[in-house]
């Protein structure tokens, strides 16, 4: 489902996807399960300890360091494993989304391509050093980096500092449809991603592609 103005279809100079669930996949519960191997909690109460308790969270804003969040993590989780160890757990989860690299490849050289993003310093870094596709990107707006995660509008706002274009001229896709309805009230277009097929689809629609 788009949320965009159909009279200003031409005027899209500036495109920013989402990076999980839109161009890479991944599951955090695959990590709760490889940890519960090296603790004595099962995966679901790990996956509480690190995702609902803000711990993760506080990783995403850059609010502790990689080195700080594998001592809380292991802590309390009570893990039995070394840092390297643990960080191989925490990033080896992700993999390529079919037909996304073909997709951004074909936008590369008719618009500015920005990457908006959740995410942590080890993640990302793996994510760079794995998928080739995201050297296509002009700007990366990452959590860790700028200090807030989205649905916070302080992100968005930096955004577009880095599309340097006015709201309007921009196109975000995301699969959460918060996410977008947000960006919307700052007057970026937007796409809730659900699959590649339906999002050349309405791309196709608005001559984008």
């Amino acid at each position: 489902m788009s949320y965009m103005d159909n009279n200003i279809k031409t005027n899209i100079k500036v495109i920013i996807f989402d990076l999980g669930k839109v161009i890479v996949n991944f599951d955090h519960m695959h990590i709760c399960k490889k940890l519960s191997k090296h603790s004595a909690f099962e995966p679901v109460r790990i996956y509480d300890i690190i995702f609902n308790s803000g711990l993760e969270a506080s990783f995403d804003k850059g609010l502790i360091s990689p080195e700080n969040f594998y001592s809380r993590v292991k802590k309390e989780v009570q893990l039995k494993i070394d840092e390297d160890s643990f960080k191989k757990i925490w990033t080896k989860i992700f993999t390529l989304n079919p037909g996304i690299t073909e997709l951004i490849s074909s936008l590369k050289n008719r618009y500015k391509l920005l990457c908006l993003s959740n995410t942590n310093t080890w993640h990302f870094n793996y994510c760079m050093q794995k998928f080739q596709v995201l050297k296509l990107f002009d700007g990366f707006i990452l959590s860790y980096k700028v200090g807030k995660t989205k649905p916070a509008q302080a992100i968005f706002k930096k955004t577009i500092q880095h599309a340097d274009e006015p709201p309007a001229n921009c196109m975000y896709i995301d699969d959460i449809i918060e996410y977008v309805e947000l960006a919307n009230i700052i007057g970026i277009n937007g796409i809730h991603f659900r699959t590649i097929e339906k999002l050349k689809k309405e791309l196709s629609e608005m001559n984008i592609i």
